[in-house]
């Protein structure tokens, strides 16, 4: 008799797993994500791109080529683009990555949800002036973050991390927040290149004129420097500490100049927060880093 017993909490226990797994499978739908490659604004051919889930992101030891979640994709017949088939609930985050070996040549950020199809770009190159370049940092890349009163899984925080290189002298991001989803065609990295000084790098002051695409809502952007910070502001589970040189908050729209230099390289992060209650917002982020080349 106990052993019957021990049988049917066993069997109990697997159909709740069996019913758990099923509505997460119900809930799931294919997503479709094609990335394009591109240096000096040519189309990048016969190389490989590996998909990393959330847990795998840029700056963690799981994002190399071994820990890929998906098989590398070649561009077909020398093509530059590389198509993903994802099997997604909401709002699942995915990085999308070019490798020489076990260095990372570029990423890009990708937050999809189920029957969406999105187009992604990986700058691998920058555009000289001088001894400098204009380095994509993080390609334009659009967030979606919950109200303060959501209730799934997710908060209304999220973040990106930036993964500065050998040589920076300063860094750069563009970010517009809107109440619904939007696109835009503005390129920072291009903007910034037509205002460096070839001769000592200097910013010409007409980067007063560079305008981020209008957003329609606030949102907060913090400056974290290290990965404790960024746990505790990602789990909401104490205060943490965020410095003041890339710090924005109640901002809609705007280009920050972080006057903050990098020689050994660098990884940071921009936490992105929700001040709405229930209202979602929609952030379109891009990063760039003036590098300057010995």
């Amino acid at each position: 008799m106990k052993r019957l017993f021990q049988l049917l909490a066993i069997f109990a226990v697997m159909s709740l797993i069996f019913v758990s797994c099923d509505e997460d499978a119900f809930d799931r739908e294919d997503a479709f994500v094609t990335v394009t490659v591109t240096e000096a604004g040519e189309y990048v051919h016969g190389i490989k791109v590996y998909m990393f889930e959330k847990e795998h992101a840029p700056g963690t030891s799981f994002f190399k080529p071994f820990h890929a979640d998906d098989k590398a994709v070649t561009g077909h017949d020398g093509s530059a683009e590389f198509s993903f088939d994802i099997f997604v609930n909401d709002n699942e985050i995915y990085y999308f990555a070019v490798f020489d070996g076990d260095e990372c040549l570029g990423s890009v950020r990708v937050s999809i949800s189920g029957g969406e199809s999105r187009r992604v770009n990986i700058d691998l190159g920058g555009t000289p002036i001088g001894n400098y370049v204009v380095k994509s940092i993080v390609s334009p890349t659009a967030m979606t973050i919950h109200g303060v009163n959501y209730q799934g899984d997710a908060n209304n925080r999220s973040f990106l991390p930036v993964q500065l290189p050998v040589g920076t002298v300063r860094w750069f991001y563009c970010v517009s927040s809107n109440n619904t989803q939007v696109t835009s065609a503005f390129s920072l990295a291009n903007g910034l290149s037509r205002l460096v000084n070839p001769i000592d790098g200097a910013i010409d002051e007409a980067f007063s004129t560079l305008a981020a695409p209008v957003g329609t809502a606030d949102c907060n952007v913090y400056f974290i420097k290290d990965n404790e910070n960024l746990d505790i502001f990602s789990d909401k589970s104490g205060t943490f500490e965020y410095f003041t040189e890339a710090t924005r908050k109640n901002i809609s729209s705007g280009i920050i100049d972080v006057n903050l230099s990098a020689q050994d390289g660098a990884l940071w992060y921009l936490g992105f927060e929700n001040p709405a209650p229930d209202n979602d917002i929609y952030i379109i982020v891009e990063v760039c880093a003036l590098v300057y080349m010995d």
